[in-house]
């Protein structure tokens, strides 16, 4: 079976890709979105 891969299609930055999702993580932490705790808050 022949390999039909597209040769002109452009690569992904993914690095800058995620480094917007760790800079976006940070602000979240620190506004104290999703975090993260073991301990049952509802019982």
């Amino acid at each position: 079976m022949p390999r039909t891969g597209d040769n002109n299609k452009k690569k992904k930055d993914n690095n800058a890709k995620n480094q917007m999702k760790n800079i976006q993580a940070a602000e979240n932490a620190k506004a104290g979105k999703h975090s993260y705790s073991k301990e049952n808050d509802h019982l």
